[in-house]
C-alpha cells in the first residue's frame, strides 16, 4: 500500500489471469514491471505500473512515497496494480495491522457475472419520437474503480469498445479499443445488440447526446450506442446524458403496434410503440355560474403522445 497526501493508504489489485487477458485485448494496465527494488516481488509476481487507463483518478501520493521499495518513483510507477491468483468463490481477506488492533475486510471473488447483470427501461411502451432511457447493471463493465467507465457498442453486431469516449464524450484512446468481452469472462453480460425492425417496420432509431462525440475510422457509427457509468465503481450504466437525452429513441414515423428489440446479456426486451388517447379537462369550480371575460380557469391536457421524454418537464405551446 502507499500513503496519499490525504493521509490514507491505497492499493489497487486485480485477478492475474483476467488482467493478462485484458492486456492482450488492448486494455492498458501499464507496464509489467521487473523492478524488485521498488516492489517486493518474486519472478512469478505481477505488478503493473503507470496504470493510468484503468486507474484514471488515482490518489496523489505524499511526498514521502511511503509504502513501496526504496527506488519506487511515484511520478512514473504510480498508480501501481498488484495482480494475484484468486480462487473462484474464494475469500480474500485484506488486513491492516494498526498498533495491535488489526482491521480486516473480507471479499469474495466471483466468477458468475451474469448473476449481476440486468437491463431496465424507463417505461413499458413509447409514442413515436420518444427517448428510450435504458439502464444496464453490470459489474463486468466496471473496470476502473476510480472513474466512470465508458463502453461503446456497434449494436448491429455487438462489437464492444472500451473507453472509445471518456465521461465527457471526448475521444479517449489513440487506438479504437475494440474488445472481445468473451476473453474477459463477461459471459452473456458482454453482449448488447439492438434490432430496430424485428417485424419489418422500423421502430428504434439512434439519437445524440454529450456522452458520445464524433467517431473515428474503424467503427460503424450508424448504430453505435455508448453506455456511461453513473458514478465510479457503481456498475450502473445509462444511455442518457446529464441533459436527459438518450442515445436510443423511437423513430418519428414508427407505427402503432410494432416493436423494436433491445438485447443485453442474452435477455431481450421488446420496445412497443403505441398511441395514447387524449383528454382535455377544464376546471370550472372556481368561476361561479358565469365565465366572465378575462377570468382564467385551469385546463388540463392529458396526451401521452406528447410525452416524448419521461425525464423532462416539457412545455407545450398552444395557439389559436
Amino acid at each position: 500500500m502507499a500513503q496519499a497526501g490525504d493521509g490514507s493508504w491505497y492499493a489497487y489489485f486485480v485477478a492475474k489471469d483476467q488482467a493478462s487477458n485484458a492486456v492482450v485485448e488492448g486494455i492498458n494496465f501499464g507496464i509489467n514491471t521487473t523492478d524488485t527494488n521498488a516492489f517486493t516481488k518474486s519472478t512469478d509476481d505481477v505488478v503493473y505500473t503507470g496504470a493510468t487507463e484503468v486507474v484514471r483518478q488515482s490518489k496523489t501520493l505524499s511526498d514521502t512515497e511511503t509504502g513501496f521499495g526504496l527506488t519506487f518513483d511515484k511520478d512514473t510507477q504510480w498508480p501501481a496494480i498488484q495482480a494475484f491468483d484468486f480462487a473462484v468463490d474464494g475469500s480474500v481477506t485484506i488486513t491492516y495491522s494498526k498498533g495491535g488492533n488489526p482491521q480486516s475486510i473480507a471479499l469474495t471473488y466471483l466468477d458468475d457475472p451474469d448473476d449481476y447483470a440486468g437491463l431496465t427501461l424507463d417505461r413499458d411502451s413509447y409514442p413515436p419520437g420518444a427517448d428510450v432511457h435504458m439502464t444496464i447493471t453490470s459489474m463486468s463493465h466496471n473496470i476502473d474503480p476510480t472513474d466512470e467507465d465508458s463502453w461503446t457498442y456497434e449494436t448491429i453486431n455487438g462489437t464492444a469498445y472500451y473507453q472509445y469516449f471518456d465521461e465527457n464524450g471526448a475521444p479517449s484512446r489513440t487506438t479504437e479499443g475494440r474488445i472481445n468481452t468473451d476473453k474477459l469472462n463477461f459471459d452473456d453480460s458482454g453482449s448488447f445488440t439492438i434490432i430496430t425492425d424485428p417485424n419489418g417496420e422500423v421502430v428504434l432509431d439512434f439519437g445524440k447526446n454529450n456522452d458520445q462525440g464524433d467517431t473515428r475510422s474503424g467503427i460503424n457509427d450508424n448504430n453505435i450506442v455508448t453506455i456511461l457509468e453513473t458514478q465510479p465503481n457503481s456498475g450502473i450504466f445509462k444511455t442518457t446524458d446529464d441533459a436527459d437525452n438518450s442515445l436510443i429513441v423511437i423513430a418519428d414515423d414508427a407505427k402503432r403496434g410494432f416493436t423494436g428489440t433491445i438485447d443485453f446479456a442474452d435477455n431481450p426486451k421488446s420496445v412497443p410503440v403505441r398511441n395514447y388517447p387524449g383528454s382535455l379537462t377544464m376546471d370550472v369550480s372556481g368561476i361561479g355560474g358565469t365565465w366572465n371575460g378575462g377570468e382564467t380557469i385551469n385546463v388540463t391536457l392529458d396526451d401521452g403522445d406528447l410525452n416524448l421524454n419521461s425525464l423532462v418537464d416539457q412545455d407545450i405551446d398552444i395557439t389559436n
